[in-house]
């Protein structure tokens, strides 16, 4: 199903293989979704698609549960939010699996949908 058939489906779609790729440490497919112009927001700060990559890298991730998707699209944008509980360590340090909301956005180009945009409200 397209996009613009389902955006509210294609969002959460999308965000689940991307999550998948990441559970996978499948970096060949993650560097593909990331948009070159990528950029997230933490609430320990901002990130480039370097430094995001470098992050992901470091984690490792358990069960995860996603709900509450709302998807919207504008033309060749999808904004997706959600809530993500997830089971992580990152650097030998395990973090809260308190469910915490996430906002994804989508741009749909060349190289097919990519995330160029994430806000990760994830408590320290």
């Amino acid at each position: 199903m397209s996009a613009m058939q389902d955006p509210q489906a294609d969002g959460e779609t999308l965000y689940r293989e991307f999550i998948g790729a990441v559970a996978a440490k499948d970096w060949n497919a993650v560097d593909a979704i990331l948009a070159a112009d990528f950029q997230s927001v933490h609430t320990d700060g901002a990130r480039d698609k370097a430094k995001e990559m470098e992050m992901l890298k470091a984690e490792d991730l358990g069960q995860l549960s996603l709900t509450d998707f709302t998807s919207t699209r504008a033309g060749d944008t999808i904004v997706a939010t959600h809530w993500l509980s997830v089971e992580e360590t990152i650097n030998g340090s395990r973090l809260s699996t308190k469910p915490a909301p996430r906002l994804t956005v989508w741009r749909q180009g060349a190289a097919g949908w990519q995330i160029i945009a994430i806000a990760n409200l994830n408590p320290a």
